[in-house]
């Protein structure tokens, strides 16, 4: 990713050019929010029911209900950032509104009362609607900012691999301060992440870093937002005009591929995020600082992968390059788990542990972040074909019309960790110990095939995907108003 220091604004002739490295950076370190927001969120599953008390299932059916509503709203923020007008852009008044929203939903979701189990319930879906709704504003308008930002098919896999890389540095940064300082190893609290003291203090210190990195992405974008292309205005222009363009975008036949796909991998990390925790806490059986060395030493994980991306994008192809990473991940981020459940990885409490588990997370890290930022760059790449068969850009609508599928499977997703844990009888607030060993074991045997047949159903569905390069190149051309002959 070469730096330059150019101006990003359309020449006289209309085309953008490459974008500067500041822009870059501007647009990428907003991600860093989302990095930070998505590792303190992954700790609501075991937060609720292991250090507040309530029960697993409940929890579940809260966060299964907040998944399954927050679909509907995903798609009418996306379309309404598409259709709005303003003097500072289309995205960026939903940016600073989400400015004020979240950090206020964010410290009522960590800060609970100690209510009755049965009511917490309540609790938990209703701060968890506003978290999303609040989360919604600033991810879907900062996230449809990337095809406009950069409209070059190579140039937007660079863009987007500056967000994956920044945003997985935002994960590592609230890692750090999760299980090096706030849930860091205590005499009173053995196993950190069960000390209920930490949680508050974290959330707040999330807050902070949210503020710190959208406010950068908001303004240091701010002067290319209003270069943006706008909504026209057309006074004869009906409702069913909006819906006969809107039908056209959700009937494109590579947005129906990544939609599928999104959908059967968002079933498998559903699952995966209610577990993750359970399986770090009682199978590996690691505390707090060694899920901290284990995040640091795959820190250099999402730089090699946003280096790795655009280079075998350009060699074989997006497409190509997505698919061979997303396979490659998926063997290497679930063997170590089958090792220790067939009893060959014996390696509890060693130093030689957290290196074997370190080693195939950093493999499957960089894989993975290489393989995300590919599908995201395709996905991109469908606003420039719906834009020749419609005349309208619709990045929002694009990037949030498998919302509502999508959250509907992973609703049911973040049921299934309930179930297991209820099923095979996994006790609250439980230290480590051989019992908890046998029953994690039990519940690793229903994850494992699980997971792997919805990633690799996953992986096989975006061999149907069509859009390359050459493609690309004459949709541009078209709506340049120079079509090919």
């Amino acid at each position: 990713m070469a730096v330059q220091d150019v101006d990003d604004e359309a020449p006289a002739g209309g085309r953008r050019r490459p974008l500067s490295f500041r822009t870059k950076a501007f647009y990428g370190v907003g991600s860093v929010a989302n990095g930070a927001y998505v590792a303190l969120g992954g700790l609501a599953m075991f937060f609720y029911s292991q250090v507040v008390g309530v029960p697993p299932h409940i929890v579940s059916l809260a966060i299964s209900a907040v998944i399954f509503i927050d679909g509907f709203w995903d798609p009418l923020i996306g379309h309404g950032s598409d259709q709005f007008r303003s003097r500072i852009g289309r995205r960026h008044p939903f940016l600073y509104l989400a400015m004020f929203l979240v950090p206020v939903a964010l410290f009522l979701r960590w800060h609970p009362p100690g209510w009755d189990a049965s009511v917490m319930f309540w609790y938990i879906l209703g701060t968890g609607l506003f978290v999303n709704l609040a989360w919604s504003l600033y991810e879907i308008p900062s996230g449809a900012m990337a095809p406009e930002l950069a409209p070059d098919y190579h140039d937007r896999t660079v863009l987007l691999g500056y967000r994956w890389i920044l945003g997985s540095l935002g994960t590592a940064l609230a890692t750090v301060l999760i299980y090096g300082i706030f849930l860091r190893k205590t005499p009173e609290h053995p196993v950190g992440q069960l000390n209920a003291d930490g949680y508050g203090p974290l959330s707040i210190a999330i807050i902070l870093i949210f503020l710190a990195a959208g406010l950068t992405m908001a303004l240091g974008t701010q002067k290319q937002a209003a270069g943006f292309h706008q909504r026209p205005n057309e006074p004869g222009r009906t409702f069913r005009d909006d819906w006969r363009d809107a039908l056209v975008t959700l009937t494109n036949r590579n947005f129906i591929v990544a939609l599928m796909a999104q959908v059967i991998a968002g079933l498998g990390f559903g699952i995966a995020a209610g577990l993750t925790l359970y399986f770090q806490t009682y199978l590996w059986e690691l505390k707090a600082q060694d899920i901290l060395i284990l995040t640091l030493l795959g820190i250099p994980g999402p730089i090699f992968g946003g280096i790795l991306a655009p280079r075998l994008a350009r060699r074989f192809g997006k497409k190509k390059a997505a698919m061979a990473l997303f396979f490659t991940s998926v063997v290497f981020g679930h063997t170590p788990m089958f090792l220790k459940l067939i009893g060959v990885l014996q390696l509890n409490g060693t130093p030689a542990l957290l290196w074997v588990l370190a080693s195939f997370t950093f493999v499957q890290m960089v894989c993975a972040i290489a393989g995300y930022i590919l599908a995201s760059s395709m996905i991109g790449d469908i606003v420039e074909e719906v834009q020749v068969r419609t005349g309208r850009r619709a990045e929002g609508l694009l990037t949030t019309a498998d919302s509502l599928p999508s959250k509907i499977v992973n609703a049911i997703a973040a049921l299934i960790p309930g179930l297991i844990l209820t099923a095979v009888a996994f006790p609250t607030k439980a230290q480590p110990s051989d019992r908890t060993m046998e029953l994690i074991t039990q519940v690793g045997w229903l994850y494992l095939p699980t997971v792997l047949v919805l990633f690799l159903g996953s992986v096989a569905t975006w061999s149907f995907y069509r859009l390359d390069e050459e493609s690309h190149a004459r949709n541009l051309k078209t709506i340049a108003g120079d079509p090919p002959p």
